[in-house]
């Protein structure tokens, strides 16, 4: 018997307001994935199950992009361009074409081998915000989905921008299209990662507020009558708070092993980028190019959204090692503090799942991370420091290139 799908039910909930839970927000981002060649797959009938299927038009888009990507990767290492005063700022701009378009195709094909995993990760993420509700704490999906719609919006928008700067320069149309594609792809990657980033954040932020509403202390510590108050119920209730951050800890896993990916390819596009453009900025200083290559409309644009790129994701990832360090340093405080002082009143079971959840905090934490390195502020430092060495490098060639010549 052949498996339905679940298209229908799906693009019908995009239509449904106010949106109800996250497969309501996930049709636009399956449209991006879709599009994109990053996620093509079809869930099945009762899309909230996590099953998913392979469909001959799916194989047909992940193809359809993949040999886009290396015709386009092909186009650029090969393609014959203007002579310019500096010849490791000929193989720069190939360096850029090959990074952008290897990272893409590396990511196609990923994705497409792991393509089953997106729907997981939205199961994983409609499982806790029902634990999250039970709680007393609802997401307003209706204005998750305004924000991401604007956001994407903004995001593509730039990536026209762009676009449309360098049709504006008469540039041949393999080219524009080679360029074209390689914005476009970057620009999803990033859309795709930062939504990966603020549905983990997201819910951890829910499940602080959940804890302080909870168990946060009111008054004067050695007030012991406002201590009664912790009634046996908050077993329960410590039981659910420690079930979630563990369902948050393995939606952050899931997000690493999908996501991370994606985010690294786009932090190595925008990384190779920025490195190129700050060299050729030097050698401008220097007279070596012309200042028009640098100060023009297309590459001081281009420069502004990778730079970005590279700020919100570290932004994002540090504000959920942030919040996971505040439930800590929160856990560590608040708790000590109550159950030291009610030692009397409660019973051994709540002091035992206090234990337990002060080393749950200690040993495990909600992280996105594509394996090599977490995604905080210290990807900055890093990519700052290795920038500035390889800039320092090329200009000691570029210093030998011109005293041979």
């Amino acid at each position: 018997m052949k498996a339905k799908s679940g298209n229908r039910e799906l693009f019908e909930s995009l239509l449904r307001f106010p949106k109800r839970d996250v497969f309501d927000c996930v049709p636009l981002h399956y449209l991006v994935l879709k599009m994109s060649g990053m996620g093509c797959i079809t869930p099945r009938a009762g899309v909230r199950n996590g099953s998913t299927m392979t469909t001959l038009i799916d194989i047909g888009l992940f193809v359809t992009n993949l040999i886009l990507a290396v015709t386009m990767m092909v186009y650029g290492m090969f393609i014959t361009q203007r002579h310019m005063q500096s010849p490791i700022m000929f193989i720069g701009l190939k360096m850029v074409n090959f990074t952008c378009y290897a990272s893409t195709i590396y990511g196609l094909i990923s994705c497409f081998i792991n393509r089953h995993d997106i729907w997981k990760f939205y199961n994983e993420a409609y499982a806790v915000d029902n634990m999250l509700e039970e709680l007393g704490e609802r997401t307003n999906f209706t204005r998750s989905f305004a924000l991401f719609v604007a956001y994407y919006g903004t995001a593509i928008g730039m990536c026209v921008l762009v676009i449309a700067v360098m049709y504006s320069e008469n540039l041949p149309w393999m080219l524009l299209l080679n360029l074209g594609y390689s914005y476009f792809s970057l620009t999803t990657f990033h859309i795709l990662s930062l939504t990966c980033l603020d549905v983990v954040r997201a819910r951890n932020v829910r499940l602080n507020k959940v804890f302080r509403k909870q168990f946060s202390l009111e008054g004067d510590v050695a007030d012991l009558p406002a201590l009664t108050v912790y009634d046996p119920k908050q077993t329960l209730i410590l039981r659910q708070i420690m079930q979630i951050f563990d369902k948050i800890s393995d939606l952050a896993d899931k997000g690493s092993y999908y996501y991370g990916i994606q985010i690294m390819v786009s932090i190595a596009g925008s990384f190779v980028y920025l490195m190129f453009y700050t060299f050729a900025f030097t050698l401008v200083i220097r007279s070596v190019l012309p200042a028009e290559i640098v100060f023009n409309a297309g590459p001081i644009i281009s420069y502004s959204m990778f730079a970005y790129n590279v700020f919100i994701v570290a932004f994002y990832g540090n504000a959920l090692k942030q919040q996971c360090a505040q439930l800590c340093f929160a856990s560590r405080f608040d708790f000590v503090l109550v159950f030291g002082l009610m030692s009397t009143l409660c019973e051994s079971v709540k002091l035992t799942l206090l234990r337990m959840f002060l080393m749950q905090l200690g040993h495990r934490s909600p992280m996105i991370t594509c394996g090599l390195f977490p995604f905080d502020w210290t990807l900055i430092f890093s990519i700052l420091s290795t920038a500035a060495t390889y800039i320092i490098i090329l200009l000691q060639f570029e210093s030998a290139g011109s005293s041979s010549g």
